[in-house]
């Protein structure tokens, strides 16, 4: 699998740089941009999808003392969680009704849940005790990344790094749009592979960036 070197250099290509780096600390522009983007654009691109290879699920530990006044359990939040994605509906798991002779199975409600502040950290609170929690954890090695994921966090450093490299002022807006399709092809392959029916979240709906 690429290494992070390799996926810089893949982003520059992509912007019609043709110099390359050997790594993040050399003197030169290409460099310095890459070691400032990188790694806020790989959480981002972690963040904004469900990928496989970087998915945990956890039995969530609750807490002494619910400051959330509108859930009636609060947890603590995995260490190791970027993001949460659902709390695991233990009687229909994967979301619908599991009756595989009907043709139109009806969507079972997701959880609700959301993450606040405690005292100790970052909590979150939900309806449901016990409860597990879908979510994705930060992954640092390139080697364990999905090919897809690889491509998409390329185009996605690439609309980072362009403003200050490219002479184009169009390439960021294009990269950014190469990084979307990456996403909907992540999503079809998700499909493909029979995994669930994953949407595409709007990040103004979901505020995140």
């Amino acid at each position: 699998m690429p290494s992070v070197v390799d996926i810089c250099n893949m982003a520059l290509s992509r912007i019609g740089n043709s110099q390359r780096i050997n790594a993040l600390t050399e003197a030169s522009i290409q460099a310095e941009q890459c070691s400032l983007f990188y790694e806020p654009s790989r959480d981002f691109v972690l963040r904004d999808y469900p990928w496989a290879f970087a998915t945990a699920f956890v039995s969530l530990a609750q807490v002494s003392t619910n400051p959330d006044p509108e859930y009636p359990y609060c947890y603590s939040m995995p260490t190791d969680c970027l993001k949460a994605r659902r709390i695991v509906n233990e009687a229909f798991p994967e979301g619908y009704w599991p009756f595989p002779e009907r043709i139109e199975r009806p969507r079972i409600p997701r959880i609700g849940f959301r993450i606040i502040n405690g005292s100790s950290g970052r909590l979150i609170s939900t309806s449901v005790s016990p409860a597990t929690l879908e979510y994705t954890i930060k992954v640092d090695s390139p080697e364990l990344f999905d090919p897809i994921f690889v491509s998409a966090l390329a185009w996605r450093l690439a609309g980072q790094i362009a403003p200050a490299i490219a002479k184009d002022a169009n390439v960021a807006q294009t990269c950014e749009q190469m990084y979307r399709s990456e996403i909907a092809g992540a999503a079809a392959a998700m499909l493909n592979e029979g995994a669930n029916d994953y949407v595409p979240e709007s990040s103004f709906i979901s505020g995140r960036g």
